[in-house]
């Protein structure tokens, strides 16, 4: 089940999206995109929407963080 995105997670998701799209070059149209460019868009936002997902279920972790889980005691 897909959760709604705050606009904080689609804020994220369009960083994500804007970044891979310098790098390929905004003129170039997605349609025209190779392979390895568009996985780099999709891996982009999905990592972009993932962590947006952890930091609302968890806000305490960060990306920074080493480990996801904390240790059990």
């Amino acid at each position: 089940m897909t959760q709604p995105l705050s606009h904080q997670a689609q804020r994220a998701c369009l960083q994500a999206l804007a970044s891979v799209a310098d790098r390929v070059g905004f003129d170039v149209p997605l349609a025209q995109y190779t392979q390895a460019q568009a996985t780099q868009v999709v891996e982009a936002v999905t990592c972009a929407y993932e962590a947006s997902i952890r930091q609302r279920s968890n806000p305490r972790v960060s990306d920074d963080a080493p480990f996801d889980d904390p240790i059990p005691f």
